[in-house]
């Protein structure tokens, strides 16, 4: 005889709640693959648009002489990261860069993926609107870099992977992904300064030993002592002396005045002198200059902004309520906004600033987003200083179609104001006192023992308490839980009879609440986002 039961089995959650969201990734990663092959058809720069092809290039001349060249679009570069492209030089342009392309969604992916786990302690059912939300409003730039072929979204993976690992306890890993990302591009060395502050010195130590490294050892290894000693001091006066931010200002005609690049010293200078923002022959000058100042008097507004941004983020990040690691929710979210902070800094800070760069910004962006999510939720409105910042990003997200409104720096103004969002949530990052679930966490494990606990025979049964617990959780989560929103709602938990049902909701809460690791006497590796 069947059991009524047998052909009524309940989905397991979660399981079709991102399909729609998988299938529109895939389709979208065809799709930009098939525009990244169409504009790799050529190798000729004329006719060419693609940035990969310029590394591609540079790669292969690489392999063939055995020496470095600027002549082929890549600048800005330390020697590292020809040698780090040369793998793609193998393989044809079109199947490279289509690969590329594919490899940088994948990257894509995975930064959605961690970033959720952190806000949100699970993943199952379906995306949450914060999630849609911070896609929607990264959509733009992180289609600009692939299109491009360029290294936006493999940034943005390591500069997400770098917290993720952090958060988790695995600081020498989070050091070498920083410092992987440093060699890369530059400016996510900022983020070295960051932990420095925090006075996190494995993260700070593995990122300078892994730039130290592989920047050295590579291109000695390559091409020797004297030629890597060579390419350093190019790229010194090349991309930080010629590119820096004095030199932007105080020059006749800066390199880089196209409105394509919203740094502050370029916008400052499009601002406040008759500077051209679309340099072409063929196209009357684009003058947006208010007032006409002096080269020195824009050096001195820059220094004064450049020294308000750097004070307002060293103090975000030395909040003295703040401890790493962390042992409350507030505390918790206020190290997230701190970080946050600092991937906005790298990019005002930077002398260079293209569309393509603001994908790595998708940390600030979701945190803003999972802040204002949250505080709907909580009293069905959601904070001012959460939903400002993100009208303003939106709004220099439709500005990129309006050449003159990039020009006078919108997309900068954007970023800005996500920063100052972003500091204003590490100092204020709890919500009402009426939404708190649990006021303390154990979280982040400081010591040796409580990274290794002791497998002595308490330790035994202490290790299998936790387990068995942890599992009996997850049964409990998976059959009748799923309607809990952190252990709070219980008035929908299917009736699963008895005891049983009690015990469901009771482990239920436990989960929900974080607090499995505290009852067994276990450290917490536990991704609870609350």
């Amino acid at each position: 005889m069947t059991s009524s039961h047998g052909n009524n089995k309940r989905p397991r959650p979660g399981s079709s709640g991102w399909q729609p969201l998988v299938t529109g990734a895939i389709i979208y990663a065809l799709v930009l693959s098939a525009v990244v092959a169409y504009r790799a058809r050529s190798t000729s720069r004329d006719e060419s648009t693609l940035d990969f092809r310029d590394f591609w290039l540079t790669a292969v001349h690489f392999r063939e002489s055995g020496t470095f060249s600027t002549e082929l679009g890549v600048h800005n570069y330390l020697p590292f990261f020809t040698i780090f492209m040369l793998p793609w030089s193998f393989l044809p342009l079109p199947i490279a860069a289509v690969l590329f392309t594919l490899m940088s969604v994948a990257c894509l992916a995975a930064a959605v993926v961690m970033i959720e786990s952190l806000l949100n302690h699970r993943l199952g059912g379906r995306p949450r609107v914060a999630t849609l939300v911070a896609l929607a409003l990264m959509f733009i730039y992180v289609s600009d870099s692939g299109v491009l072929g360029q290294l936006g979204l493999l940034l943005l993976f390591l500069v997400v992977a770098v917290w993720f690992l952090a958060e988790h306890g695995r600081e020498y890993e989070a050091g070498v992904a920083l410092g992987l990302a440093a060699l890369i591009k530059v400016f996510p060395a900022a983020l070295i300064v960051f932990f420095v502050l925090k006075r996190r010195w494995r993260i700070a130590g593995a990122a300078v030993a892994t730039a130290l490294v592989l920047g050295v050892t590579l291109p000695v290894a390559s091409v020797g002592w004297s030629e890597t000693v060579a390419q350093h001091r190019a790229f010194r006066e090349g991309a930080v002396i010629e590119h820096s931010a004095r030199t932007t200002i105080m020059i006749e005609k800066p390199r880089k005045a196209k409105y394509s690049n919203n740094s502050l010293p370029i916008v400052l200078r499009r601002l406040l002198t008759a500077t051209d923002a679309y340099p072409r022959e063929d196209h009357p000058p684009m003058l947006v200059n208010a007032v006409e100042l002096p080269r020195g008097a824009v050096w001195g507004i820059y220094l004064v902004l450049m020294a308000g941004i750097i004070t307002g983020s060293c103090w975000a990040a030395v909040a003295p309520r703040t401890r790493w690691p962390a042992d409350e929710v507030d505390e918790l979210r206020s190290l997230r906004a701190q970080y946050a902070v600092w991937c906005c800094l790298m990019l005002l800070a930077s002398p260079l600033v293209w569309t393509h760069y603001l994908a790595v910004l998708y940390w600030p962006v979701a945190l803003l987003c999972d802040i204002a999510e949250r505080g709907r939720r909580a009293d069905q409105r959601s904070h001012p200083a959460a939903l400002i910042p993100l009208a303003i990003w939106g709004i220099g997200v439709v500005s990129l179609a309006v050449p003159v409104a990039r020009a006078v720096g919108v997309p900068l103004i954007s970023i800005a104001a996500v920063w100052g969002g972003c500091v204003f949530w590490t100092r204020y990052a709890g919500p009402p006192r009426a939404a708190r679930s649990t006021p303390r966490l154990r979280r982040y494990p400081d010591t040796e023992e409580a990274r290794r606990p002791s497998l002595s025979d308490h330790g035994k049964g202490t290790l299998r308490a936790a387990l068995a617990a942890c599992c009996r959780c997850l049964r409990g989560y998976w059959n009748g839980n799923r309607y809990l929103d952190n252990g709070l709602d219980q008035t929908h938990v299917p009736n699963t009879g008895g005891q049983a049902a009690s015990a469901t909701r009771s482990l239920g809460r436990a989960y929900g609440a974080g607090q499995i690791a505290s009852q067994c006497g276990a450290p917490s590796h536990l991704g609870v986002g609350d």
